[in-house]
């Protein structure tokens, strides 16, 4: 039998609010924590990315802030200044039907409008450590009815360098509060540090046969280097995503392919530290609304930015980290919707993809490129979601923002060239067949390479953390042995010897 918002203790208004945001069942992070949140338990929850946090500590912050007291109440730590923007945005979505008032603080916003929102009785402030302690330093933000802290993304905090800034504004705090500490790994220093000043918190700790979302398919093929943005776009014909996230590692690459992407005429935008922090957060607004379908970015938008419905993540440089995999791809299959995730990966790349498969105990099928053939066969669908996803105006390349494109006399193209740019924006093929990709659920031994990697003919290329250890109190789901991994060496001799 399924669980119901109905049967956690959660008030009417509140309810009335998740069920308009279309929150129709708690996930488990939410039906294990929601209760005893409720009822003023510090807790410790790992979680996997994208399992439903944020609704948590939402729903009972919202519930437990006393109406007639005045100033903070609660107080929201993040690591960036995207997910405190997040937050925000959701804690007031969640308390559409209260009275209550929530701001945010963070870098690159306007100081004095945050200090007149602190000022009008925001009851729950959400911020990054650095901001929130100026606040505080300051005297803006007093802290002496704050009753409820949050450790949002806690191990990213400490992987930012962010951990110092943290111990600094606990102890500012009251110590008789109540602590929710979330975290998709726990390292050690936070655990010891969570222990140390916490009281007695339960220890929730949600497990995955797999890192990785059950509902994500994943896939990836195997490309030249100098072929990479060709290969991207074909594959984006093929895929012809509703919403996709183009992942590279440096800024430098993001902004490459967005101009790549712009010069093929897609409806797409760049996200990256070097945007002004206003534009990230217009961009990803924009993004959410729909209003375009393709946004290329580094991992700045990979940890804990929640995007419904998002179709489709290719990573289009293979990630430095293992985890930073991890991440990428939870942003898509997210609350039991279907997933796919897509990495093109070079003759360099090949290893560090059999380091990713032994992290997330998932051998990750390879699959062949999209065909001329296929495409072909597929135009008539290709050219409706080119001309929808095709600027409405002439578009500005998000990598030079704020500048303005000088007009220049359109040469006329060589009859082969001419040829070419008919399918240049256009070459989206649909979505390979079902069967070359493989659930991420499913056993390792059941895949296997089924295709011929370069059959394909190919466009001409354009110029951490430690095991958790649980609080003494603790409430642990059941594990799952993993029989998914297989040792190394086999791996490696299956995908050479095809076996």
């Amino acid at each position: 039998m399924k669980s119901s918002f109905n049967n956690l203790g959660i008030s009417p208004p509140i309810l009335k609010a998740l069920e308009e945001m279309g929150f129709e069942t708690p996930t488990e992070v939410q039906s294990r924590a929601i209760p005893p949140s409720l009822n003023r338990q510090d807790l410790i929850v790992r979680s996997e990315t994208g399992s439903g946090k944020t609704a948590v500590f939402g729903v009972s912050l919202l519930q437990l802030i006393d109406p007639a007291v005045s100033g903070p109440q609660a107080l929201i730590l993040e690591p960036t200044r995207e997910l405190a923007a997040q937050v925000d945005s959701d804690l007031q979505k969640i308390s559409k039907y209260l009275h209550y008032k929530t701001t945010a603080v963070y870098g690159q916003h306007n100081m004095n409008q945050e200090i007149e929102a602190l000022n009008k009785g925001a009851s729950i402030v959400t911020g990054t450590p650095g901001r929130v302690y100026d606040h505080i330093e300051h005297r803006n933000l007093t802290t002496k009815n704050i009753a409820f802290l949050v450790l949002d993304e806690a191990d990213r905090m400490l992987d930012m360098g962010f951990w110092d800034q943290v111990m600094r504004i606990v102890k500012r705090l009251p110590r008789e509060r109540v602590t929710f500490l979330f975290s998709a790994t726990m390292p050690d220093e936070v655990y010891r540090i969570s222990r140390q000043h916490m009281k007695n918190p339960l220890a929730i700790e949600i497990e995955s046969p797999t890192k990785t979302v059950a509902t994500t398919e994943q896939i990836y093929y195997r490309v030249k280097g100098n072929e990479k943005r060709t290969q991207l776009n074909r594959i984006l014909l093929a895929e012809q995503p509703e919403s996709c996230v183009v992942f590279c590692n440096t800024r430098r690459m993001v902004d490459r392919v967005q101009a790549y992407l712009f010069r093929k005429r897609y409806n797409s935008r760049a996200l990256h530290g070097d945007i002004p922090q206003n534009k990230r957060l217009k961009t990803l607004q924009q993004f959410k609304q729909g209003q375009f379908s393709l946004l290329v970015a580094t991992d700045v938008a990979a940890r804990g930015i929640h995007i419904d419905d998002l179709s489709l993540v290719i990573n289009y440089d293979v990630p430095v980290e293992k985890d930073g995999y991890v991440h990428r791809i939870g942003r898509t299959g997210r609350a039991g919707n279907i997933g796919r995730a897509i990495s093109l990966i070079t003759s360099e790349d090949i290893m560090t993809l059999y380091e990713i498969e032994e992290h997330i105990g998932v051998l990750i099928e390879e699959a062949e490129l999209p065909s001329e053939e296929f495409l072909t066969q597929n135009k008539s669908s290709i050219d409706k979601w080119i001309q929808k996803n095709s600027p409405k105006s002439k578009p500005t390349s998000a990598s030079n923002a704020g500048k303005t494109r000088k007009k220049h006399p359109r040469k006329k193209a060589s009859p082969s060239k001419e040829k070419r740019s008919q399918h240049s924006p256009k070459v989206s093929p649909l979505r390979p067949p079902k069967e070359q990709t493989t659930p991420v659920s499913a056993p390792v031994s059941a895949a296997k390479p089924s295709v011929p990697i370069h059959s394909a003919p190919v466009d001409p290329a354009p110029a951490q953390g430690t095991e958790f250890v649980p609080a003494q109190n603790q409430e642990s789901a059941p594990t799952q042995d993993s029989t998914a991994k297989k040792p190394f060496l086999k791996r490696v001799l299956q995908r050479i010897l095809g076996k």
